[in-house]
C-alpha cells in the first residue's frame, strides 16, 4: 500500500517529508545524500529518490528526535 504525503511549503519551495519511521527504518541521516529521478508516464509522473545503502551517516535520527 502507498504511503500518500502532502508537500509542505516553506517560502518559494514545495518538499516531501520523510516520515520519522520510515527514515529510521531506512537509517536516513541529516547527511545523507538522495538522487531524484523522474519517471513520467501519460498517467503520471513518479519522483523516485535513491539512497546508497552503502553510505556511513552521521547523525541518525533517533527515536528522541
Amino acid at each position: 500500500m502507498p504511503l500518500k504525503v502532502k508537500p509542505v511549503k516553506l517560502r518559494d519551495s514545495l518538499y516531501l517529508l520523510i516520515p520519522v519511521d520510515i527514515a529510521r527504518l531506512l537509517g536516513v541521516a541529516a547527511s545523507s545524500h538522495f538522487q531524484l529521478s523522474l519517471n513520467e508516464s501519460q498517467e503520471s509522473v513518479r519522483l523516485v529518490y535513491e539512497m546508497r545503502k552503502d553510505e556511513s551517516p552521521t547523525e541518525v535520527i533517533t527515536k528522541d528526535e
